[in-house]
């Protein structure tokens, strides 16, 4: 079974390549000796990275703007999937929302099956954008979402088609031990994960987030607490970090480690305070209490779904509040991490039935 895979892979985001590690794992646990080609900005990289530890799977990566060999990848795949993460939103470019829906165009082109996979969809801020997503989502085999959002949105701009609410596939990943996870300290350890605000010009933001990191130190240091910082995206959030004095020695190792190993190292800490999507869901998968940053209404609905301190944009720069935040978190249930997983697994029991129509 051969399956080409697509999306935001192959740029050291610790978030999307866990998404691609829960797409490889889910898939090939149900579809017997599959092949996947990945479409990556560094195809080395992600062979590298993702290799299979087991005969589970073949996995090759083509480069993403290598229109020659996707489409060669693409005439011989027995199923073209549009994998999780924000693929479908126009905050960085109509051209990322063209490239997405240009690769499932041509699946549908090709009398491919093609599945849109627990993509969180949003925001389609221009009319072009609405229209390549309204007119590929249309004609997807299956398009499965992971939160209501992303449905009411395609719902919103034309989709009729039928459309699923699952999970991010991630909920599904199953952790491993990366040797970061022991880290002696004489109090609590509160991992923090930070990014630039979009929108804002370079100066701007990095005063926003110096004055965020101002007040995270004041509320540990009163409450005896350490600072371990996760970098989500080598080459933004690591140089972010450099510019503000935080010394690597505090920071969670993220280039090139794999993500399982990355959700793993979170469990050392008492609680995740992060603006990062997949920050917040490594943590709550392993039972670590977290407080989000609102930058992203993506952020927003996760906060909302699991019920989790919500902080917006004005609240960051007030120690009562992040100290009440703090002291509000709680972890998820156990409960609801299974049901999570489980609706996260969903997404490639769906997959597995398309392929046998």
């Amino acid at each position: 079974m051969k399956i080409l895979l697509s999306g935001y892979y192959g740029f050291s985001n610790a978030g999307d390549e866990a998404v691609l590690a829960a797409l490889l794992a889910h898939l090939s646990e149900r579809i017997a000796s599959p092949r996947f080609t990945v479409a990556s900005g560094d195809p080395a990289g992600t062979e590298q990275l993702h290799a299979p530890t087991s005969q589970k799977y073949f996995l090759r990566g083509v480069r993403r703007n290598d229109f020659k060999g996707l489409a060669a990848a693409m005439k011989s795949a027995d199923l073209f999937i549009s994998g999780g993460g924000s693929l479908m939103q126009d905050v960085t470019s109509v051209r990322n929302v063209a490239y997405h829906c240009g690769l499932l165009r041509l699946a549908q082109f090709r009398r491919k099956p093609s599945m849109m996979y627990a993509q969180g969809v949003g925001p389609l801020r221009q009319n072009l954008s609405q229209k390549l997503v309204r007119a590929a989502a249309s004609r997807a085999a299956v398009i499965t979402v992971r939160d209501e959002a992303s449905k009411v949105l395609l719902q919103q701009i034309g989709v009729r088609s039928p459309i699923q609410v699952t999970a991010d596939p991630v909920w599904g990943l199953v952790a491993q031990c990366g040797g970061q996870e022991d880290v002696a300290q004489d109090g609590p350890v509160w991992c923090v994960s930070l990014r630039s605000w979009p929108g804002d010009e370079e100066h701007t933001s990095r005063k926003r987030v110096a004055a965020t990191l101002a007040v995270l130190r004041d509320v540990a240091m009163r409450r005896s607490a350490h600072l371990r910082f996760l970098p989500m995206q080598a080459g933004v959030d690591d140089v972010l970090l450099n510019s503000l004095g935080v010394p690597a020695a505090n920071w969670i190792a993220t280039a090139g480690i794999h993500p399982a190993k990355i959700m793993g190292a979170t469990r050392s800490c008492q609680i995740m305070i992060a603006m990062r999507l997949h920050a917040l869901i490594f943590a709550a998968s392993q039972g670590v209490p977290c407080v989000a940053i609102n930058y992203d209404p993506k952020v927003a609905a996760l906060a909302r779904a699991l019920h989790i301190p919500l902080l917006e944009a004005t609240d960051c720069s007030q120690s009562a509040k992040l100290a009440a935040a703090i002291d509000a978190a709680v972890a998820p249930s156990t409960e609801q991490l299974a049901a999570l997983a489980e609706v996260a697994c969903s997404n490639a029991d769906i997959a597995r039935r398309l392929v046998r129509k």
